[in-house]
């Protein structure tokens, strides 16, 4: 009958039916079915050994109403969702990383050429190498007055923001604007006068060369615009003391008492830059400096308590203004660690240090300027940024 029967049978002599395949049966009463003369037959297999491959097929299971068991279906499919999601999400966050890198003004003009023919080695400051560290990344932060035409003007303020990735500290250091340093096709001037004769890059180098560490990475913004995204923030509250009160009221028309004001963009810039006013960040340029550093940290507080929509939208309106030679791959770094970042705590240095200048030194042609021992302050300095003592100051990398 289409499928041949191998052994005996009892009973009835029926054999069990292996649907769509062989079947083995037993037969009393009939002898071997299909068996040679010496009771031998060829096709006959031993049916101890003897196993049914088509009881395991899926053509089989699906006869039987069902498909067969797929092993990790699920756990695949769910992980195929979770890795297609993961994508989409990766690639959305690229095309609006490109959007807001491309708001960037690129115009500075900066690179490693322009650096290196500014690059010497003043008298007053020591014989070291340059120090740099490839998890302490520095990035100058300057504020600047253009002149009406847009040309260059002088740095205001010069910050320098060094993020430690080793050690999770944020540090914020300012030089003063007055300070009296070799300014290399210049001379000996005032360091703000570095931004009027060469822009970023002679003001950039000139840090460098004196005080011996890595700086050639640089964000700047015009002080107008400072103003202006502070207002998209929404304003600042800042703690004021009663000297800085008084300055200001006395100059912007306002009414402020001691303690926390909150400040439009105009009322914070004003505030950044007193002079006259002797409190707790010091006096005359040192104070300035002092309130710099405060008002820029408020600012990345207030960005930190904004909702993802509403800091999304201040930096795209405001990335226009700020000129920086940072590359996208440096840029998506930073935006890759900026919630850690965040998270850092914060320290400040003022570069003089108090104690190793003369702010009383009048030279003929300048006016008065702040004279410091170079050697002290880089030695100072090196050992804010990297940890590195005095004893090892001269060892750069």
């Amino acid at each position: 009958m289409g499928n041949r029967s191998y052994g005996r049978s009892s009973g009835n002599g029926a054999g069990r039916s292996a649907r769509g395949g062989r079947y083995l049966s037993s037969s009393s009463g009939n002898g071997r079915s299909g068996a040679g003369r010496n009771g031998y037959n060829p096709d006959d297999i031993d049916r101890y050994n003897y196993v049914d491959r088509d009881i395991y097929s899926s053509a089989a299971a699906e006869r039987r109403g069902g498909r067969p068991p797929r092993k990790g279906g699920c756990a695949k499919k769910f992980f195929g969702m979770l890795l297609a999601a993961a994508l989409i999400l990766t690639g959305a966050g690229l095309v609006y990383f490109h959007v807001m890198a491309s708001r960037l003004n690129r115009s500075g003009g900066v690179d490693s050429g322009t650096l290196a023919k500014y690059v010497q080695q003043p008298a007053a400051a020591p014989s070291w190498d340059v120090k740099s560290d490839g998890d302490v990344m520095n990035i100058l932060l300057l504020g600047v007055d253009e002149n009406e035409d847009g040309s260059d003007g002088r740095s205001d303020s010069n910050i320098l923001v060094s993020i430690d990735r080793k050690t999770k500290k944020l540090h914020l250091v300012s030089f003063l604007r007055d300070s009296y340093l070799e300014i290399p096709t210049v001379g000996k001037s005032k360091l703000n006068t570095a931004y009027a004769r060469g822009g970023v890059a002679l003001t950039m180098q000139t840090l460098e060369n004196n005080y011996r560490v890595n700086i050639d990475k640089y964000v700047s913004v015009d002080f107008d615009n400072f103003a202006a995204v502070i207002d998209k923030m929404g304003g600042l509250d800042v703690p004021m003391s009663a000297a800085a009160c008084v300055q200001e009221n006395a100059n912007m028309g306002t009414h402020l008492k001691p303690g926390v004001n909150h400040l439009s963009g105009k009322l914070c810039l004003y505030y950044a830059r007193i002079r006259k006013a002797s409190d707790d960040f010091g006096h005359d340029d040192y104070g300035r400096a002092g309130r710099q550093r405060q008002v820029i940290q408020l600012m990345v507080q207030k960005m930190k308590s904004m909702n993802p929509l509403e800091s999304s939208k201040v930096m795209y309106d405001y990335l226009p203004y700020v000129k920086t030679n940072l590359s996208d791959s440096e840029l998506l770094y930073l935006a890759s660690i900026g919630a850690a970042v965040s998270g850092y705590p914060a320290s400040s240095q003022q570069i003089p240090a108090p104690g190793t200048f003369n702010d009383q030194y009048k030279v003929r042609g300048i006016g008065y300027v702040i004279k410091l021992d170079l050697e002290k302050n880089c030695a100072i300095l090196r050992s804010f940024l990297y940890g590195e003592s005095t004893a090892s100051a001269g060892a750069g990398e």
